[in-house]
This record gives C-alpha cells, sequence and structure tokens, in this order.
C-alpha cells in the first residue's frame, strides 16, 4: 500500500472542500435566477362570444360556466415572469368575431386563466402548451396539450382532447368522447356516449352510463370498462401480457361493440 505524504492529504482535502462550496455557489446562484415575480388582475369581456379558444403557451386554464346566463365573462388572470425582466404589459386576451381568445404572454413568462362564462352553449376549442387545464359546463371541447392533466366535466355534446403527457378526467359527457393520452392515466365516468381512448402509457378507467360503443386501448397499463346491465354486447377483448376478466356476455349480434385492448396490463369488463 502507498501512503500519500501528509501534506499531499491536506491539499486533497481543501481541493475537495472547495469543490464543495462552488457546488453550494452553483446551487444558490440557479435558485435565484429561478425566482420569479407575478401579478394579478381582473377583467370583464361584455361582447357576446360563442367559442373560447386557448392559445396559451404555458400555464393553468380553468373554465367554467356559471348559473344565471346573465353578464359578461370574467377573467381573472396571474402573470408570472422571472425576476430578471420587465414587468410584461398589456392584455393577453381579445375577442375576434365570436370568439374569445386566451393567449400566453412573450418571453420567459406564464399565464394562468381562471374565466367564468355566463351561458352552457360556448364550445372550446384549442390548445395549452404546458400546464393543466379544467373545462366545466359547457358546450362542447376540443383541446390539445402539450403536458399537463386535463379535467372535462359536464360537457353536453362532444369533447376531443389529446394530451402528450399528463392525465386525462372526464365526467358527465352527453356526446362522443375521443381522447389520446401519450403518457399518464385515463378516467372516464358517466359517460353517456360513444368512447373511444387510446393509451401509450398508461392506465384507462371508462365507467358508462348507457350502452355505447366503446374503444379502449392501451399500449403499457391496465384497461378497466363498466357497462349498464341488461344491455346487449358484442365484445372483443384482449390482452397481450396481463389477467383477463371478462364478466359481460359476448353476442355477436349486438349492434353496440366493446373493443377493449391492453399490450401490457390487465383487463376486466364488467356490467354494473
Amino acid at each position: 500500500m502507498t501512503l500519500m505524504p501528509r501534506g499531499a492529504v491536506v491539499v486533497k482535502r481543501f481541493a475537495l472542500a472547495a469543490l464543495a462550496v462552488v457546488a453550494v455557489a452553483g446551487s444558490m446562484s440557479s435558485c435565484v435566477r429561478l425566482v420569479r415575480e407575478s401579478f394579478d388582475d381582473r377583467h370583464e369581456v361584455t361582447e357576446p362570444v360563442s367559442a373560447v379558444r386557448i392559445q396559451n403557451g404555458a400555464g393553468n386554464v380553468v373554465l367554467r360556466s356559471r348559473d344565471g346566463g346573465v353578464g359578461g365573462i370574467e377573467i381573472r388572470r396571474t402573470v408570472q415572469y422571472s425576476k430578471n425582466t420587465d414587468k410584461p404589459s398589456g392584455d393577453t386576451h381579445r375577442v375576434e368575431g365570436a370568439t374569445l381568445v386566451l393567449d400566453g404572454c412573450r418571453g420567459n413568462c406564464s399565464v394562468d386563466y381562471e374565466v367564468s362564462v355566463p351561458s352552457k352553449d360556448v364550445k372550446v376549442v384549442g390548445g395549452n402548451g404546458s400546464g393543466d387545464v379544467t373545462v366545466e359546463g359547457v358546450a362542447s371541447v376540443e383541446i390539445n396539450l402539450g403536458s399537463g392533466d386535463a379535467t372535462i366535466r359536464d360537457v353536453t355534446g362532444v369533447v376531443r382532447v389529446d394530451n402528450g403527457s399528463g392525465e386525462v378526467h372526464a365526467s358527465d359527457i352527453g356526446g362522443e368522447f375521443n381522447g389520446k393520452v401519450g403518457s399518464g392515466d385515463a378516467r372516464l365516468v358517466r359517460m353517456n356516449g360513444p368512447v373511444l381512448v387510446d393509451n401509450n402509457s398508461g392506465s384507462v378507467v371508462v365507467e358508462m352510463s348507457a350502452p355505447q360503443p366503446v374503444r379502449a386501448e392501451s399500449g403499457s397499463g391496465n384497461v378497466e370498462v363498466r357497462v349498464p346491465k341488461g344491455g346487449s354486447y358484442k365484445v372483443d377483448a384482449d390482452t397481450g401480457s396481463g389477467d383477463r376478466k371478462i364478466e359481460v356476455q359476448d353476442e355477436p349480434g349486438a349492434s353496440v361493440e366493446l373493443y377493449l385492448r391492453s399490450g401490457s396490463g390487465d383487463l376486466t369488463l364488467r356490467a354494473a
């Protein structure tokens, strides 16, 4: 065994201590750079609007209808921006014809929206780059998310959701539901129209309130579907690797088809 000179040991320990100090300083510097400022404001849109288009780069969006059907559209906005930059100015929303547009902000900033509309007849379209989206009590929804959770409730018409990375939750949907999920779980309950959901990586849960066609697929994850008792169903269900539990009788001549697939995961079909 080769012994290091005592001086060399001291130098080595000093060097390690110096590196530790530099690492901590660098970490603190990063924290300083991440410090953000924010401000809130409120706006009212009095023009008649039949649609809302989301085109936000980063931030959460919550849009709900309210009872009564009177008054304008109420917008509460929270803007976050880097401490090293100027405070963003100006509105990030506008009205184009009968469409309210919810924009993002330029540069290193994000916008959170809370929007209250006075009518359930509003259609919601568009996309959100990064952040959660919640929509409740509208006529129809068609949105794309880059990353973030999507929550859709109480929609009378069609819902189409494409989420790159994040969960999808839907409930009390009156029309057809069409959903694609890149990575994240999908849970759909009290569904009254046909359901088509394709999940690349994550579980799928579908609970139907009416006998309607269901096509539910997961590349990697469990698939669980519940349909109303008393209906006639054509069942086509299979899993590549996982347990298969089918409690609904297959009637090949039935008009309502249940097509269920899991590449790697358990598959369950129940009547309740």
